[in-house]
């Protein structure tokens, strides 16, 4: 039997926005959130409440009050999307949440009091993205591919996204063409019938390449070299083609099988002028504009004179081990996953890179095997968004390197991670970098120092 939901509506005025960007507003001893409501707004809201329990997401019904701070959201569906979830936020008000975010979550989790640095913003906040991944579905009988609703599987069609480049929204209307053209079916969740899950776009920057990825429920598809020759045609600024299999029913988007259908299977890109290979599974920030600026603050906290042993954990592909290593005597670079090692080497002989090690391990194992062996003066940590490990933070207070950079993108596992090193680095600063304007997402540069 349905429990019974009783709807209560009020009119509230939030006191600040939560970490995903929702406002906060308190009613009968409990703590509501509500999306689209501002601090200093007014609104009514509808509350609801099974029996003697609140559900704490509350829902906007009106707008009776505008904050200074507020803009119009120019995407037309920023509403049913939610993934620019602070698009009506103006964009300096946007950095000073994401900076107030940082030093409340310091706060909350690490006791850490530090005045934070102010957020380092975009000029153009749009069209930033170089990685586009849709789903591909099917509904009333039409070929559609967008978004998904906030927590939910069902895609809102979307034509153009503000936040990806042009030539991407382009390649996906096209391929969408194709998959009419040769009767390609696109993937269906309930049934796990279809072809095509998912299209991924990675484009360079600097350089006019652009990759495609298909990624299909099965190996076999009909005029797949066809289907990739058009593409190409279509946008000779393709320079390939890879089809990724995946027939999981899972939410992990690529598989492990790959085939490429045109070009090599990778593109390349530069940071501060340094090439980079991408491949389709390769780990590179989704914002090109914004990563020199987020490197360069990270190498600033290094404070290299050219004589530091250097560390990289969590190396990925070697960009920021690379592109420190000119300022370094030498660069260790470790990382986990053979692919991404593999890349990272590629990438040190393109650029001539001499003084940077490409090793193959689990991080806290190579550490505290080596630490006898070993002396680094530097680290750079740059862990996924589940941040880093306790055993991997004990690691590292046990070889002591004089400095950490820590570049974190979320704040809370940031935070976490500070409590636990703490006891044996001094937090000098802090400084966040917006790389996913429009979002509650923040990246945040950290410099550590070794207590004395």
């Amino acid at each position: 039997m349905r429990k019974k939901i009783n709807e209560i509506v009020i009119e509230v005025e939030p006191i600040k926005l939560d970490d995903n960007g929702r406002g906060i507003f308190y009613y009968d001893n409990s703590t509501f959130f509500v999306p689209n409501l501002l601090p200093s707004e007014k609104g009514q809201v509808k509350i609801f409440k099974i029996k003697d329990k609140y559900i704490k997401d509350a829902k906007l019904i009106k707008r009776l009050t505008s904050s200074s701070n507020r803009t119009t959201p120019i995407c037309p569906i920023y509403e049913k999307c939610g993934g620019c979830s602070l698009m009506h936020l103006n964009y300096q008000a946007q950095l000073d949440y994401k900076r107030q975010k940082v030093e409340n979550l310091l706060h909350k989790f690490a006791s850490i009091d530090i005045k934070v640095q102010p957020t380092i913003g975009m000029e153009n906040p749009y069209r930033f993205r170089n990685k586009v991944q849709v789903p591909f579905r099917k509904e009333k009988g039409k070929v559609v591919y967008g978004f998904f609703e906030e927590n939910t599987h069902n895609v809102i069609p979307s034509s153009d996204c503000l936040i990806e480049s042009k030539r991407a929204c382009d390649i996906l209307k096209y391929i969408k063409s194709l998959m009419v053209k040769y009767d390609i079916e696109p993937y269906q969740e309930d049934s796990s019938k279809g072809l095509i899950r998912h299209v991924l776009i990675k484009e360079s920057l600097h350089f006019n390449e652009i990759m495609v990825v298909l990624v299909t429920t099965k190996k076999e598809m009909y005029a797949k070299t066809n289907f990739a020759r058009m593409l190409v045609k279509k946008f000779p600024e393709i320079t390939t083609v890879v089809q990724n299999i995946n027939p999981r029913h899972t939410n992990v988007i690529l598989g492990e099988e790959e085939e490429i259908l045109y070009g090599t299977g990778k593109i390349k890109d530069s940071i501060f002028g340094i090439k980079f290979l991408i491949s389709a599974k390769s780990f590179y920030q989704t914002n090109p504009i914004q990563v020199e600026k987020l490197y360069s603050k990270a190498i600033e906290y290094a404070n290299l004179t050219g004589k530091e042993n250097v560390l990289d954990a969590y190396s990925g592909t070697g960009t920021i081990g690379i592109c420190a290593s000119k300022n370094a005597k030498h660069v260790t670079c470790v990382e986990i996953v053979d692919s991404s090692v593999k890349d990272a080497r590629k990438n040190g002989q393109i650029n001539n890179i001499n003084n940077v090690t490409f090793i193959k391990d689990d991080c806290t194992k190579w550490m505290l095997n080596n630490k006898d062996n070993v002396n680094f003066d530097v680290v750079f940590m740059d862990p996924p968004r589940k941040g880093s490990t306790k055993e991997f933070l004990n690691a590292l207070k046990e070889i002591k390197p004089r400095r950490v950079v820590y570049v974190s993108c979320d704040a809370v596992t940031l935070a976490r991670d500070l409590q636990l090193l703490k006891d044996t680095f001094d937090v000098v600063e802090v400084t966040p970098c917006d790389m996913f304007p429009h979002t509650a997402h923040v990246e945040t540069v950290v410099l550590l120092q070794l207590k004395a």
